[in-house]
């Protein structure tokens, strides 16, 4: 009980310094709990017992690199599978992140070691090898580990959570556009039916920001703050859909007054990349949670999204005041009302979605034009 308490008070620290400072963690200390948060190092795991799980996956990656550097011509001459996770890689690697000095010039060793990973990658995981999209999420987690065995097992760690998305059904992508549809019905109604009138209910222009967690959207630095946010689990899970919503909340305004069509706000959407305020977007994704807690009733949907229980909402009602206090932006907390409640529950992922499956491939190969 002591210990989860304890790693529990670590996993807060870290989400906190990573909220309320402009950088999150240091580097230094970046690198290590990198590797906690993303589960490759367990939290009560000892140094010599870390020692020996290194030198055991050590030894594991570099076994895996050889089978695709052994690879002959002539056996690539009959693996079109593998010519074709080889080919996309190369093109991948050459355009990622290439004003990052990590990443800049010709024959960079960053690049190298990113082509490796991901090549190694694609023996580790047969069935889905690469598809484009996991440079990008390699690529911070590569920069900050600066070592190619550590970025693997880190990135592998990601990609568990990742998988979903870059199947070929996209099945973690339905399952996000759908709870982000949930969550914004509920959070401001009059605005999500303002959305489907206008052709953007399905909320494909926010396809980029799940695909690839905002790594597109942000400037480097802002991408190391949010994912390790995202990573410590707090304030609550799938707290990149409120971010989402925290982003949309602040454009709405905007959408409405001026009567945004499904072309003008697709643009508006593009045009943020690169113009957002991570700090403000991550204390208003913070209320949100809060507001949420706050709210007696909340759909079952919703709690299921948010992994919220009994016991959230009942510490959440003990500290209203106090942590309204500390965030005196935070907006007041909701009842919703019954219309809310039933357009929840009848969004459901059992629901007829045949419009995903349909849109998917084409909304896929759309996100990379920007």
């Amino acid at each position: 009980m002591a210990c989860g308490c304890v790693l529990r008070g670590l996993r807060q620290n870290m989400h906190y310094t990573a909220v309320s400072e402009a950088s999150g963690l240091c580097h230094v200390l970046r690198k290590e709990g990198w590797k906690f948060l993303l589960g490759y190092f367990p939290w009560e795991s000892t140094q010599e017992e870390r020692s020996r799980l290194t030198e055991r996956k050590t030894d594991e990656y570099f076994r895996m690199k050889l089978q695709w550097k052994s690879v002959s011509e002539e056996q690539e001459k009959h693996n079109s599978m593998f010519r074709d996770h080889r080919s996309l890689i190369e093109k991948d690697v050459d355009r990622t992140d290439r004003t990052n000095p990590f990443y800049e010039g010709p024959d960079n060793p960053g690049l190298i070691l990113l082509h490796d990973v991901l090549m190694t990658y694609c023996m580790y995981d047969f069935d889905l090898g690469y598809v484009q999209g996991m440079s990008d999420l390699l690529s911070p987690i590569l920069y900050v580990m600066e070592n190619e065995v550590d970025a693997f097992w880190c990135f592998v760690s990601f990609m568990d959570q990742m998988h979903q998305n870059f199947e070929e059904q996209m099945q973690g992508m339905k399952t996000q556009l759908i709870q982000l549809s949930t969550l914004l019905r509920l959070l401001d109604l009059s605005f999500w039916n303002y959305l489907v009138a206008q052709d953007s209910g399905h909320l494909y222009f926010c396809f980029r920001w799940l695909l690839i967690r905002f790594k597109r959207e942000l400037s480097f630095p802002d991408v190391l703050r949010l994912w390790e946010v995202m990573w410590t689990g707090l304030p609550c899970q799938n707290f990149h859909l409120l971010v989402c919503c925290a982003i949309l909340d602040s454009k709405k305004h905007q959408i409405m007054e001026e009567q945004y069509g499904f072309n003008e706000i697709l643009k508006l959407i593009n045009e943020l990349s690169m113009n957002l305020d991570i700090g403000a977007i991550l204390n208003k994704a913070e209320a949100i949670c809060l507001q949420l807690k706050s709210c007696k009733d909340l759909p079952n949907s919703v709690v299921e999204i948010l992994g919220f229980n009994s016991t959230d909402t009942e510490s959440s009602s003990q500290s209203e005041d106090t942590e309204r206090t500390e965030r005196p932006d935070s907006p007041e907390p909701c009842t919703p009302s019954d219309d809310q409640q039933d357009l929840v529950s009848d969004y459901s992922p059992s629901g007829n979605n045949r419009h995903l499956r349909d849109a998917a491939r084409d909304v896929y190969k759309l996100a990379y034009l920007s």
